[in-house]
């Protein structure tokens, strides 16, 4: 039994040295994870990479600028001189044009560039380059700008990432170049077939780009959200990471870069939209809204003369004003009647439509006396037609930015927020809104926005557009129905820093634009849709007494008044005429008189206490300037016309 057991011992040592004979033979045979790197002597590695090391805190402070003016700006000037960085995304990004336009703004900047690609042929590169502007077939000719496929080197003997590397290095040093694009990482790391390999090769790829010193671009295939590379490498290596996206948003394809990271400066965190054209990539420009607007008491006029009353004197130079209302109600006229108004006083206008094209906007308008082709043609009027589908918001904002910079515009009518708001995400198109507001509360541009609202008559529910609070002023304007009639009626929901008044005022839509008629404070529950009269309004009580003076002849009359403004010295006037032609017996003038001044000094009372006048009522409170004989002709013309 002693003699089996140390037997049984022997066996098992001899089979343990056996298995390690074995094992340390396997390990043998293992081909070891190569060093792609190229051969430097080991102290000339060493000193290079430690002086790249020194200098790269040093080259944060330069810039290599892709020429893309809101990109750089986004990125504290461009990329750092030096650094590696990852252009991710997916097939149709944009990241190769980028990194195009890169290398050539570099050659611009007599900075030579060397671009590797591994999956697009040499023909095919220069044929798309052909179609933009930033290409220079010189750059390629001279070889400022070196196009190397590096599919030339391996395709016939297979992938030898060592010679791949040594290749690159060559290209570069002996272009001088100062710029570096591999067109893409990810190719090469397919070829590889191996994740411990092609960690290795990023790795040592990551050591050459320190020592050459110049600044490059890997571009990355990645589809998944939140990652940057397919293998979890190339960020690693690399000093800053750009996302680039192809997003779809109510079936509109929407272009995006997201910066993630930039070692050693700050940089714009939020979304950067782009669109690919013949110039190559443009960035929309990117405003950042401030509270340091400055503010006046200055005003300017509507164009509506009792409106400008009714807010007592005005809009506030540099505010904005919403327009909201039903179809119909005159929301356009009314932008467009600010406008003329600055037109005519010689003031830089913008009109940017949404929903009507140039040419109906200017058939319009001149059946109501503007002519708008010919303010354009002074350059006073910019018209702006764009639906808002055809382009993305931060192009309607870049588009509008340019015209109110160039062309130094006092006023602004956007007609209407409700098209916008179809076209794009409610978010997106609040953070639009606000945006454009504040900027041209910024350059102190006096702006109109229009809106509709959904109900036809009753209430509206205003509050809910998130715009209420957006802008300075609110004018709504609506349907009321009326004893058994459909009229349009107004009021001044708020006015940031003045009073204004508060009641509701019928008015029209005439060959002048938008008239202010009769008062409605004879009514209540208007609003609600239930309208219920309370007692009569001024012109019902000034037509009541013409009536009782001067019988059935009395409404022809008083409409003829009425067009020249029943203002006091209008209706004494005529009171006179009506008594020179024997209409009115002499006895019974002055008591007529009185009737009429008592009418109109109640209400003017009431004006005076709480400032709810009526829009009818305006010129008989309000002192009239002296007509011009011009107009007093006017006057007697309609006189003869009324009593033949």
């Amino acid at each position: 039994m002693l003699i089996q057991g140390r037997n049984l011992k022997m066996k098992m040592k001899n089979k343990e040295k056996s298995n390690r004979k074995k094992s340390s033979k396997r390990r043998q045979s293992r081909q070891p994870i190569p060093s792609y790197a190229p051969q430097y002597p080991r102290e000339e590695t060493i000193k290079q990479g430690f002086q790249q090391n020194q200098q790269y805190p040093q080259n944060l402070l330069l810039n290599s600028p892709t020429g893309i003016k809101e990109l750089d700006n986004s990125l504290s000037g461009g990329f750092p001189k030096g650094a590696v960085v990852l252009l991710a995304g997916s097939s149709g990004s944009g990241k190769t044009i980028l990194s195009l336009q890169w290398l050539f703004e570099g050659v611009r900047n007599n900075e030579n560039g060397v671009y590797v690609t591994v999956t697009e042929p040499l023909f095919d590169i220069i044929k798309n380059l052909e179609g933009m502007k930033f290409y220079d077939r010189s750059f390629v000719e001279d070889e400022r700008l070196k196009i190397v496929d590096i599919r030339d080197i391996y395709e016939k003997k297979g992938f030898d990432p060592a010679k791949v590397l040594s290749v690159i290095e060559e290209q570069v040093k002996s272009a001088n170049a100062k710029r570096l694009c591999i067109d893409s990482i990810t190719s090469i790391a397919y070829s590889l077939n191996d994740k411990a390999l092609i960690r290795q090769f990023i790795f040592e790829l990551g050591k050459i780009l320190k020592v050459l010193g110049c600044t490059t671009i890997l571009t990355g295939e990645v589809t998944e959200k939140d990652r940057f590379s397919v293998y979890g490498v190339e960020e690693f290596i690399s000093d800053a990471i750009l996302v680039l996206d192809n997003i779809e948003e109510r079936n509109r394809h929407q272009r995006r870069i997201q910066i993630i990271k930039v070692r050693g400066r700050s940089h714009k965190s939020e979304d950067i939209y782009f669109k690919i054209t013949g110039n190559g990539i443009e960035v929309f420009p990117d405003f950042v809204p401030a509270l340091e607007y400055s503010s006046t008491t200055e005003r300017l006029s509507t164009g509506v003369e009792l409106l400008d009353k009714m807010l007592f004197g005005g809009l506030f130079k540099g505010s904005s004003t919403l327009v909201s209302g039903s179809t119909g109600t005159g929301k356009t006229l009314a932008g467009m009647q600010f406008i003329a108004d600055g037109l005519k006083k010689g003031e830089n206008c913008l009109y940017s439509s949404f929903e009507e094209s140039r040419e109906q906007l200017i058939r319009n308008a001149k059946s109501f006396g503007w002519d708008l082709e010919e303010y354009e043609k002074k350059g006073l009027l910019t018209l702006r037609s764009v639906y808002p589908g055809k382009k993305l918001l931060e192009e309607h904002f870049a588009d509008i930015q340019k015209i109110v910079e160039e062309k130094q515009i006092k006023r602004c009518a956007v007609d209407s927020l409700s098209a916008i708001s179809h076209s794009f995400p409610e978010d997106i198109f609040l953070n639009f809104t606000h945006r454009l507001n504040d900027y041209l509360k910024m350059h102190n541009v006096t702006t109109i926005f229009t809106t509709a609202t959904g109900a036809l008559v009753g209430t509206t529910t205003l509050a809910e557009s998130h715009l209420s609070t957006m802008t300075d002023n609110i004018l709504l304007l609506r349907y009321v129905e009326i004893e058994g009639e459909l009229m349009r009626v107004m009021n001044i929901v708020k006015v940031r820093g003045s009073a204004h008044s508060k009641g509701l005022r019928q008015y029209d839509i005439t060959g002048k634009g938008l008239v202010i008629g009769t008062s409605l404070s004879g009514y209540e529950g208007i609003l609600t849709g239930v309208t219920r009269k309370v007692s009569e309004t001024v012109e019902e009580q000034l037509s009541s007494e013409f009536k009782n003076f001067l019988g059935p002849m009395a409404k022809q009359i008083f409409a003829g008044i009425k067009e020249q403004g029943l203002t006091k010295e209008n209706i004494f006037s005529y009171i006179d005429e009506l008594t020179n032609q024997g209409i009115v017996k002499k006895e019974d003038a002055e008591p007529f008189r009185q009737s009429i001044s008592s009418i109109i000094s109640s209400k003017s009372e009431e004006y005076s206490r709480d400032a709810k006048i009526s829009a009818g009522d305006l010129k008989t409170l309000l002192k009239p300037e002296q007509q011009s004989n011009k107009a007093q002709e006017k006057e007697k013309g309609i006189f003869k016309k009324v009593f033949g």
